[in-house]
């Protein structure tokens, strides 16, 4: 029912797509050059899509679920140089301390992983560094004794997360905006992080213990996030972390408690565009029909003044009149300091965009379309679901979460972590991440560890990306064409 009343609302509303390129940064290093122009992996989208993660650079295999050593998580992304983490093992590894991603040029290929897949719990992983690709993993902390986010730290440039999973965090669940600068002077100075994209995630069941049960703070300076599924936080789905340009489309919210999409200083361009807002049973009555509420939290700009957003097309459950003009008491300014300077109505009008402020393209949806669409595809769907992600899907169908409100405040409340059971990994007999049976295949050499950097057929892709990929090595394809930019994993 709520489908076809909102497909009724936007019938005449073609999905807009983005046609300002972002102006700054694009051009990325890598290993003393210009990138290829090709896509960090096909269906790769937005700010961070450019980066070239350990593209051509060493396969090291994760052979363990222990908490460090040799063939360890852990060891993988501690290493330097250029690199390319693949799976031979499946199953939950648990970080006894904080693991720490401080260099640059990795993809991590949660794909790979035989069996049910890897889901990472405990401590925090940080991302410290420039130029990653992370795809298809889980981070579901559950950590108690600590706040902290399941996946953090201080990211710098050119990153994207695709099809991963958070939650079960005592601050957020995933928390990339900004990294440290240590200035001549010896202080430190806050910095934006830049070209990022967030794509095809969940967050979901922030932990409550502390009354910080939030989604995520993302941002920086060009950020990308679409196609993302916010579950069962009570706030910050997300909240905007530092100035710039920030683009948020495409993304489905259930059930938050007191807050959507916040944040932002006057620095701030936003456009929040096309998504699907479900309320929940958690969900305050006076925010029900809430699609965010700029701040001015001087983060990157001193001015005491909020910024600019372009709010259109969203889609509330429940509330048509909002639904049709999302500026029909969707978007909401609740500092007092500034409500008693010339009332509400005069914040808003100073706030709000006429046309859709800069951003790099994306396939866009409207939102019932999306909606359809993340709750299809979102998450760590590869080797397969996790029960968690699947209930936590099935409640949003339902508009009901399996445990109380949905807001939790342990893994206990909701039967803790799953078994993630590992399998036979396929055989590699040069340990290059390619199997021997793929290579055959292809016309490769299975004891050949080197032709896995090479690139057969000259599309910018090696070998080994290939194969992560599921595509075909002997075969060209202009993945630089929006055509051909489409997720090749199933």
């Amino acid at each position: 029912m709520e489908n076809n009343t909102a497909r009724k609302i936007h019938k005449c509303r073609c999905a807009r797509a983005v046609v300002l390129a972002i102006s700054a940064a694009l051009t990325f290093q890598t290993l003393g050059s210009e990138a290829p122009p090709v896509p960090a992996f096909p269906g790769a989208e937005g700010a961070g899509a450019s980066t070239p993660g350990g593209r051509g650079g060493k396969v090291i295999e994760v052979t363990n679920l222990d908490d460090s050593g040799p063939g360890s998580f852990r060891a993988a992304l501690e290493a330097s140089g250029p690199r390319i983490v693949v799976f031979r093992v499946g199953g939950l590894i648990t970080l006894t301390n904080r693991l720490r991603v401080t260099e640059p040029f990795i993809t991590i290929a949660g794909q790979t992983a035989p069996g049910d897949g890897v889901c990472i719990r405990g401590e925090t992983t940080e991302i410290n560094t420039h130029d990653v690709i992370i795809r298809y993993l889980r981070f579901r902390r559950g950590e108690l004794r600590r706040r902290d986010d399941a996946l953090g730290g201080y990211p710098l440039r050119n990153i994207i997360l695709d099809h991963c999973s958070f939650s079960w965090e005592l601050n957020e669940n995933d928390s990339l905006y900004r990294f440290i600068e240590k200035m001549p002077d010896g202080t430190d100075k806050k910095r934006p992080t830049e070209n990022l994209t967030i794509q095809w995630c969940v967050s979901s069941e922030a932990l409550d213990l502390n009354n910080h049960a939030f989604g995520g703070t993302w941002g920086g300076r060009n950020g990308s996030f679409h196609h993302n599924l916010f579950a069962c936080n009570t706030g910050r789905n997300p909240s905007i972390g530092y100035g710039d340009h920030f683009d948020f489309r495409n993304n489905v919210l259930f059930n938050w408690r007191h807050r959507t999409i916040d944040g932002g200083d006057a620095s701030s361009w936003v456009n929040v565009v096309a998504n699907y807002f479900k309320p929940g049973p958690a969900t305050q009555d006076a925010v029900r029909h809430r699609v965010g509420r700029p701040q001015h939290l001087k983060m990157f700009s001193e001015a005491p003044t909020p910024g600019k957003w372009y709010v259109a097309d969203n889609y509330i459950v429940g509330n048509e009149k909002v639904s049709a003009n999302n500026w029909d008491g969707g978007v909401d300014f609740d500092a007092p300091d500034v409500r008693t300077s010339g009332g509400l109505n005069s914040v808003l009008e100073r706030v709000r965009g006429a046309v859709p402020f800069a951003a790099v393209s994306i396939r866009q949806q409207t939102a019932p379309e999306a909606y359809e669409s993340v709750l299809a595809s979102a998450g760590a769907t590869l080797p397969k679901r996790d029960p968690v992600d699947l209930r936590i899907l099935e409640s949003v169908r339902a508009g009901k979460p399996k445990s109380g409100n949905g807001i939790i405040q342990t893994p206990d409340d909701v039967g803790g972590w799953p078994e993630y059971k590992s399998a036979p990994p396929p055989a590699d007999t040069d340990h290059d991440g390619m199997p021997d049976a793929w290579e055959l295949k292809y016309g490769l050499n299975p004891n050949d560890p080197k032709d896995g950097a090479a690139d057969n057929d000259h599309d910018g892709y090696t070998n080994l990306e290939e194969y992560l990929n599921a595509t075909d090595p002997t075969k060209l394809v202009d993945y630089t064409r929006p055509e051909n930019n489409v997720n090749t994993l199933k």
